[in-house]
């Protein structure tokens, strides 16, 4: 049975909901909420769209297709909300299809959303964001202070900047366009590119898939490069203040960013490279099994 409190519009804030079609029930849910209330929505779901605002309120709002359900509720029974729990449940493939809902949360929320085929974005979080789906998308945007995202297939963006990332995924692509202070991307056989911003600490790992970065390091930073048969490329900039050592057991390391010149690899196989550009600057650490190295100036 549903939970009638679903239904109550309790707080002032309006949401502008997707349109809703003929086929689909309409989503309307307003609840008061703490400023750091938690929420979990999980389900039959293919689009959602995630925004953080400056209101101490949820609203919940789309529609869901015909034989689909939504239950769930507070988990407290008065005063403004410390957390809710959603779940969509559909009749069939077209029902999933037809479900598409916006969550507003108040800005420093943390929220929980694990789909399967579904595309999903978020915004103005400044809180943490756990996201789990198999196929479809994530794209985050702004700064939440701890980003969780894993993915099978689907491909992930994050454009902003992430006090913690943990990004994801088995062969969907992973895209970050911004920094962080502790950001780890991996991937089986995704490519990862990361640009556009400046890393503390970085962990960046693949198996198959190639590695592309081209971004910046802050002074002091760490970054490592792992992978078994993908190719890394480091686009650095002329100036950067790097300490860089990259070895590859039995794929080619090629440096074009300063006159650091690789040598061959213990026992004969591979290459190694140990170069540096002034002093006290941030760490890179490269590892290959047979993945190609290639350092080039941006």
């Amino acid at each position: 049975m549903r939970n009638p409190l679903l239904t109550l519009a309790i707080a002032a804030a309006t949401a502008v909901p997707f349109s809703v079609g003929a086929a689909q029930q309409k989503v309307d849910i307003h609840r008061a909420a703490s400023p750091t209330v938690s929420v979990r929505l999980n389900g039959a779901i293919s689009v959602i769209r995630v925004v953080g605002w400056d209101k101490d309120s949820i609203a919940l709002v789309g529609g869901i297709g015909a034989g689909s359900r939504l239950d769930g509720g507070p988990l407290n029974a008065v005063g403004p909300v410390q957390g809710m729990k959603f779940y969509v449940e559909a009749a069939d493939e077209a029902g999933s299809r037809a479900n598409r809902l916006e969550l507003y949360v108040p800005a420093r929320s943390r929220v929980w959303i694990k789909a399967g085929s579904a595309d999903i974005e978020a915004g103005g979080v400044t809180g943490g964001l756990d996201l789990n789906i198999v196929g479809g998308s994530v794209r985050v945007s702004g700064a939440p202070r701890e980003l969780l995202v894993e993915s099978m297939d689907g491909s992930v963006t994050m454009n902003g900047t992430a006090e913690f990332a943990r990004l994801k995924t088995a062969t969907g692509d992973i895209v970050l366009q911004g920094g962080g202070e502790d950001v780890t991307l991996t991937t089986v056989s995704g490519s990862i590119r990361a640009s556009d911003g400046t890393v503390q600490r970085a962990r960046f790992e693949s198996v198959t898939g190639p590695i592309v970065f081209a971004g910046d390091l802050a002074r002091g930073g760490d970054a490592k490069f792992d992978t078994h048969s993908g190719a890394i490329e480091l686009r650095l900039a002329r100036r950067a203040d790097l300490e860089i050592d990259a070895a590859s057991i039995t794929g080619s390391i090629e440096n074009g960013w300063n006159s650091g010149r690789p040598i061959a690899g213990r026992e004969g196989r591979g290459m190694e490279l140990g170069t540096s550009s002034g002093m006290g600057g941030a760490r890179v650490t490269i590892r290959s099994f047979k993945g190609n190295v290639k350092l080039a100036p941006k």
